[in-house]
């Protein structure tokens, strides 16, 4: 089947939060007749792997104030909450990830009945993109091909390579059901997805002992409320990661001296985040991931307090245990771990946890039909840094080193170019852009 779209088609890859976003954005500010396509294989559009889950104990990792899609109404998820039935200080509450995916669901349903757009969802994959003289052709996992003047990558995150055999995700409920009865569990990762494994097992009545571990032994805190500090960093920007965490070590220090908390400096610099990012040599971006990244994500990505909390009762009780090790070997029941500061470690285990994120950035290393089709084709560049792909803008750069003008990248695989591109308030407003960006591009197409 061809289908060649009149009026013009913007196809989204992906169908996740970031290319729901997008798609409200078209529909609510359609002037003029469009079909917004989002092709994904999921039943509905929206959640992706971070709203599918199915456990109350799975939190947003922020209070609802922070998560409305729409900027200039900041207030806007927590008045829905509140329409729904909810009651009490709801702007302040940490919600399951299932509600805000129900909340995403529903204003995409609005959109698309509001909207003089017409919108599909076709449930497959893309596989392949090619350019046309008159747009791009999608080539579907279901054999199907679809013409659209404009395509957007909102591809999300991409599974890493397993650990070991047998090994589960915290968000498969019916693994976690099989561990609840386990004697010593070992999760692998020490951020917000161990944390909803420790949640998950704790609210299945898990009374064994639970063995984290991460290679650097940063542990995630829960999220704190704490007075605000005005932005810190010098002006230029630092532009060398010793530079950044120099700055940010004096103001640590400036901090706890006036009886403050440490958790005041993540908002202080987040308004910094991508001149900063943008403003260091590659050479300083791939520094930072090598030393300062996983400090970055457990200062910046804190736990939701309500499911932070099974885990402080399960270390009060003796039966939580974080080390700094690698999981280096797993035969016959036994986890083989390298420590840190040096040796070795054998734990019997029942069962392991992959909690290192279901997050791998590295497109040369993504084993993705529609990744390896765009990088063997040249439409899409892996970005030096080693997270997602090169582009200009949110405009994709090829292989010749121009960006066309007719795909473009939302959310995650702009992480080289923005780094924070996996967070939902930088999400909403690179949706905000690009849908303008969008409508821009199809006049000047009509032109």
């Amino acid at each position: 089947m061809n289908m060649i779209s009149n009026p013009p088609a913007i196809l989204i890859c992906g169908g996740g939060f970031a290319g729901a976003l997008l798609a409200i954005r078209l529909l609510d500010t359609a002037t003029a007749p469009l079909s917004v396509i989002v092709v994904e294989p999921r039943a509905t559009v929206g959640r992706g792997v971070a709203y599918s889950t199915v456990e109350d104990v799975h939190l947003v990792n922020g209070p609802a104030s922070h998560f409305s899609l729409y900027p200039e109404d900041p207030l806007h998820l927590a008045d829905w909450l509140r329409g729904q039935g909810h009651t009490g200080d709801v702007a302040e509450a940490f919600i399951p990830r299932r509600l805000f995916g129900t909340y995403v669901e529903t204003e995409l349903d609005r959109a698309i009945r509001e909207s003089r757009a017409s919108f599909t969802h076709l449930r497959a994959e893309v596989v392949a993109l090619r350019r046309q003289p008159h747009g791009l052709e999608a080539r579907l996992s279901s054999g199907a091909k679809v013409h659209a003047a404009r395509a957007v990558l909102a591809t999300g995150v991409h599974p890493l390579g397993g650990i070991a055999q047998g090994a589960v995700h915290p968000w498969d409920a019916a693994a976690m059901d099989g561990l609840a009865d386990a004697r010593d569990v070992l999760i692998v990762g020490a951020s917000l997805s161990m944390v909803d494994a420790v949640a998950s097992l704790e609210s299945r009545g898990f009374r064994g002992h639970i063995h984290a571990i991460s290679r650097r032994g940063h542990l995630i805190e829960p999220r704190r409320v704490v007075p605000d500090i005005p932005p810190f960093l010098p002006d230029p920007l630092p532009t060398t990661a010793r530079g950044l965490l120099s700055a940010v070590r004096a103001e640590h220090r400036r901090i706890l001296a006036d009886g403050g908390d440490w958790q005041a400096l993540p908002p202080a610099l987040r308004g910094d985040v991508l001149p900063l990012w943008q403003g260091a040599p590659m050479a300083e971006r791939r520094r930072f991931n090598r030393h300062l990244r996983s400090l970055w994500d457990v200062m910046a990505h804190r736990a939701a307090p309500p499911s932070f909390a099974a885990l402080e009762r399960a270390r009060a009780e003796g039966r939580f245990t974080a080390r700094a090790a690698r999981l280096v070997r797993v035969g016959q029941g036994e986890a083989h771990l390298r420590l840190r500061r040096g040796g070795e470690l054998h734990l019997q285990v029942d069962g392991i946890i992959d909690c290192r994120g279901h997050q791998e950035h590295d497109w040369r290393r993504i084993d993705a039909p529609l990744v390896r089709d765009l990088i063997a084709q040249g439409l899409a560049v892996p970005h030096p840094s080693g997270f997602g792909i090169r582009a200009q803008g949110l405009a994709v750069v090829g292989l010749n080193g121009t960006a066309p003008g007719d795909l473009f990248a939302l959310g995650h695989p702009m992480r080289g170019e923005a780094w924070e591109s996996s967070s939902i308030p930088e999400q909403v407003a690179q949706g905000s852009a690009l849908a303008a960006l969008l409508r821009q591009s199809l006049r000047q197409l009509a032109l």
